[in-house]
Formats: C-alpha cells, sequence, structure tokens
C-alpha cells in the first residue's frame, strides 16, 4: 500500500497531484475507487465469459473459471494486478471490504445455483480462488502446462460432475 501514493498514481495516469485531489481527496478515496471499477470489470467480465456458453448447466461456474484465470478478453495481467493492488488496499482501509464481499456473495449465489451440485461449484471456485491469491501474491508459482490442465479440469467437471 505504500507504492500506492497519491504522487505515483499522479505520475503513472500522466495528471497532476492537484488533478487527482480534485477527484480523490484521499488515498482511502482512491482507493475506494478502484475497488468500485475493479468490481464492475470483473462483473463485466463474467458475463462476458458466460455469454457465448449455450449450456445453461455450470455456466456462471465456468464463466468464474474463466475470467478469474484470465481467460476472457476483459481479464488477465493488467486485472490482476489491479485486484492485487485492491486486496493491498483493503488491508489498509478495511472497512471498504462491503462492496468486495457483496460481489463475492452474488458470485457465490450464481455458481450455487447454475444447476450443478452446489458443494462441487463452491469446490471448483474454491480451488480458483486459492490459484489466483497463490499466483498474484507470489507464494506459488505454477507451470503454464499444469496450470492449463487445472483449469481444464475444473472446466470439465463443470460438464461432467465427478461422481
Amino acid at each position: 500500500m505504500r507504492a500506492l501514493t497519491l504522487d505515483a498514481v499522479a505520475a503513472r495516469s500522466g495528471i497532476s497531484k492537484g488533478g487527482l485531489l480534485y477527484h480523490f481527496r484521499s488515498k482511502e478515496d482512491l482507493a475506494a475507487a478502484m475497488i468500485e471499477r475493479s468490481i464492475a470489470w470483473f462483473d463485466d467480465a463474467l458475463v462476458e465469459a458466460g455469454a457465448d456458453d449455450p449450456d445453461t448447466k455450470g455456466r456462471a461456474t465456468r464463466a468464474y473459471v474463466k475470467a478469474s484465470l484470465g481467460m476472457t478478453p476483459l481479464t488477465g495481467a493488467g486485472f490482476d494486478n489491479l485486484c492485487a493492488a485492491i486486496t493491498t488496499a483493503l488491508l489498509a482501509f478495511p472497512e471498504r471490504l462491503a462492496p468486495v464481499q457483496d460481489q463475492g456473495a452474488r458470485t457465490q449465489a450464481d455458481v450455487e445455483s447454475d444447476g450443478l451440485d452446489p458443494v462441487l461449484a463452491t469446490i471448483i471456485r474454491l480451488a480458483i480462488d486459492g490459484l489466483w491469491l497463490a499466483e498474484n501474491f507470489n507464494l506459488m508459482r505454477f507451470d503454464p502446462d499444469l496450470k492449463s490442465k487445472v483449469a481444464a479440469r475444473l472446466l470439465e467437471w463443470t460438464r461432467n460432475e465427478p461422481k
């Protein structure tokens, strides 16, 4: 969070610090705006990931896998970097967690009601969350081939539930 200074953001965005302060009176206001933007971005990615999926059973869970792992045009390294920065911002401003929790609850409701066994859908979601967190916080690096195979297996389970 120390790297998220108003000076650094102003320099990176190409506007003056005064211009930045016109829109965001504090680092907390900036963090709140980043959180709101990332939630909207991820919601758009979920819609995009499920838009061309003709099979309604498991669609929300498949969309979550694809959006979370950067398998859509809206997600990828830039989105991951933003989300990692926001996760760090939430440590500094835990009172800003409510919108993230609300988005998580909506997503969980979607995966639980998309026709898959709700336990399986939740296991898939938690596996994806763990993979994303491990990679984005440099806790673990996965071989790209293994990561691809894990994603493929999880997606397969949304079409053919394991016994």
